[in-house]
């Protein structure tokens, strides 16, 4: 997470929370517990109960809106006050909505992936994600093929790919109208708020955090 200095603006027409990011980087598969030690290294310096503060809490760095719109609120009060397993649980929901762009530095440099990370939006600390069963295949039974004619095939026609969204950083100044005019978002400021589903009050702007543009 980019560490600023948070800063209130009242808009004219809403605000913006923190977004979903993408996925930036993959590395082998690794034991989830791993892969946040490396993040927390990079975030902290490994210290989970650090809080230097500047509005950053814990070994990941969760601001307090943060922890507490992805339940951390249950553990502690602030992140650095909670427990690495307690953390790493509010981490893998934050992950599985948000993605690795939530952290956008030092996930690239841990090479957290979803996948690595365990993204669980009902995550639990202590509990991995559930492991998807692969259904035994049967032996096939022999069988005598009929001949047929063959029929021509026919290419089907893939469907368009939807266009990614594309995530900017709040600036000073900004409100969801500015960005939906400079970017020509169908659907005006309304369409920006819908694409950011984390916003608590539209009326306050944070410089420094990240808006996804439908």
């Amino acid at each position: 997470m980019k560490r600023t200095i948070i800063r209130r603006i009242v808009g004219a027409s809403a605000a913006v929370a923190l977004t979903a990011g993408l996925g930036l980087a993959s590395t082998p598969k690794a034991n989830a517990a791993d892969v946040w030690d490396r993040v927390a290294k990079c975030e902290s310096s490994g210290n989970w109960s650090i809080n230097t503060g500047n509005g950053f809490y814990g070994g990941l760095q969760f601001t307090k809106q943060t922890w507490k719109g992805f339940g951390g609120g249950k553990y502690a009060s602030t992140a650095n006050k909670a427990s690495k397993a307690e953390q790493i649980a509010i981490a893998r929901r934050v992950l599985a909505v948000q993605g690795p762009g939530a952290w956008p530095v030092c996930s690239r440099k841990a090479g957290l992936t979803k996948s690595n990370g365990g993204a669980d939006r009902n995550a639990m600390p202590g509990k991995s994600a559930p492991k998807k069963s692969t259904p035994k295949k049967k032996a096939p039974k022999k069988s005598t093929p009929k001949k047929k004619a063959p029929k021509k095939s026919t290419p089907k026609k893939s469907a368009p790919k939807n266009k990614s969204s594309k995530t900017v950083t709040l600036r000073s100044g900004d409100t969801m109208s500015k960005l939906a005019r400079k970017y020509n978002v169908r659907g005006g400021w309304k369409a920006v708020a819908k694409a950011n589903p984390q916003i608590k009050n539209p009326d306050v702007l944070k410089v420094g955090q990240r808006v996804r543009i439908p």
